[in-house]
């Protein structure tokens, strides 16, 4: 594909995203499916250039504006070549706007606002506009971060590291780390999860014998801490309540040396669907997976188990704020009612997944959140309902289950951000039933 071609797809993607309910990485599997002429490389430009669009949104839609430029996909698409990627404005009429498929030339109103954009003062844009967050967010993120707040928003505007976890029930991280230096994969351990591998450049490795012989699994690291702390050992009766595509019960089936129970609970029967692949490539043998109805049914099946788990996992549904480096199309549909929806639901889960609990046992809750609400304020909310409760802190357990870095599981919760160690933003919660 010429860059012309290039640009113009990219132009296409922002609109269809714009004009389409769900994540965007639906919105370009489906766009490249029935692209098919498009090369490893095109994709590749498209797609990273669509998503530093969107990291960067907050900035390109107010030097779009202080243009008087609508901030429409065509207008962003051509500050961010500039702005963004550094391409000048003769490179973007001459190569960018040119020839076969080529979007229509620069108005001079356009021209104008690309000339002026290397002399534009970042300084002075509004603190959420410079952190590329909406502003309804502000004085939430303020009264959680305080003088922290802009190096987290910051922290979101880079691209997130690709992360795998090592699957112990196989092999071990030394042994991975050989095999991918050898195919010239350079990696290294993470910080905190003492199974975690890190790779800084992403790499296509569903092919790799890595992953088609079990030893690893995609995962980021935080997701990875969150699941060590649940502390689920060999012969525990274990519930992943909404486990999704089951990998922290891959987590806890290793930490459990695939003896015991793991029960794994989701809603959403396509986001399991992977679920019994991803345990036979794994050679897990105690994940039992159950799609529940959402009605009556489901309380009839939980009566059942109601008191009988040693550790119930709830990886809530949230915002997904912690993620938005990843989904950064995320952060621009995320509204305030939207918000409350979520922080209802995770309270009615957690009220439900409690009363599986064993007294003694463990309830950890989880969300790929920065966000207040859904996270300590969650969390107190339910131990005001629930005073059979109380917080196990999380540094009680840290040097137990193996992670380092102590100053990251200092305190009760566990509450990371892109910030601290690179990871996705993560809040974790142990809280145990009391009672013998």
């Amino acid at each position: 594909m010429t860059p012309s071609a290039r640009l113009s797809s990219v132009i296409e993607l922002l609109t269809d995203v714009e004009n389409t309910s769900g994540p965007a990485e639906h919105v370009i599997k489906r766009y490249f499916k029935a692209r098919r002429f498009a090369g490893s490389k095109d994709r590749r430009w498209i797609t990273e250039f669509f998503y530093d669009i969107q990291r960067r949104r907050g900035e390109l839609v107010w030097l779009a504006e202080q243009g008087q430029l609508a901030p429409v996909p065509r207008s962003l698409a051509l500050v961010g070549l500039v702005y963004l990627a550094g391409i000048s404005v003769e490179e973007v009429e001459s190569l960018y706007l040119s020839g076969s498929y080529a979007a229509d030339p620069l108005s001079p109103e356009e021209k104008a606002v690309l000339v002026s954009l290397p002399d534009a003062n970042r300084d002075a844009m509004p603190l959420a506009v410079r952190g590329n967050f909406p502003d309804w967010l502000m004085d939430r993120l303020t009264a959680s971060y305080g003088a922290r707040m802009e190096a987290v928003l910051q922290s979101f505007q880079d691209r997130a590291p690709f992360c795998l976890r090592v699957n112990t029930l196989k092999t071990d991280r030394e042994e991975v780390c050989r095999i991918l230096a050898e195919d010239g994969i350079p990696c290294h351990p993470t910080e905190i999860s003492p199974v975690g591998i890190r790779i800084e450049e992403r790499v296509n490795l569903n092919s790799h014998p890595v992953m088609e012989r079990g030893l690893v699994e995609i995962q980021d690291e935080a997701a990875q801490i969150a699941a060590l702390l649940a502390d689920a050992g060999p012969g525990m009766n274990v519930v992943d309540y909404c486990c999704g595509a089951g990998g922290k019960a891959l987590v806890m089936a290793a930490t459990m040396q695939n003896t015991g129970l793991l029960r794994a609970f989701d809603i959403n029967p396509r986001r399991m669907k992977d679920i019994a692949i991803r345990t036979r490539r794994a050679a897990v043998g105690i994940v039992q997976s159950l799609a529940l109805q959402g009605n009556d049914e489901d309380a009839e099946i939980l009566s059942r188990i109601e008191g009988e788990a040693d550790r119930v996992f709830v990886d809530a549904p949230c915002s997904g704020s912690g993620t938005w480096r990843r989904q950064p199309d995320q952060r621009w549909s995320l509204t305030p009612e939207g918000l409350a929806d979520l922080v209802a639901v995770q309270a009615d889960i957690l009220d439900t997944a409690s009363a599986l609990v064993a007294p003694g046992g463990r309830l950890v809750y989880a969300t790929c959140s920065i966000l207040e609400e859904e996270n300590a304020s969650q969390i107190a909310a339910f131990l005001a309902r629930h005073p059979d409760f109380e917080i196990l802190p999380v540094s009680d357990l840290w040097d137990g289950v193996g992670l380092s870095e102590a100053e990251a599981g200092q305190g009760d919760f566990l509450s990371l951000t892109p910030a601290d160690y690179g990871t996705d933003g993560f809040f974790t919660a142990i809280l145990q039933r009391t009672g013998a």
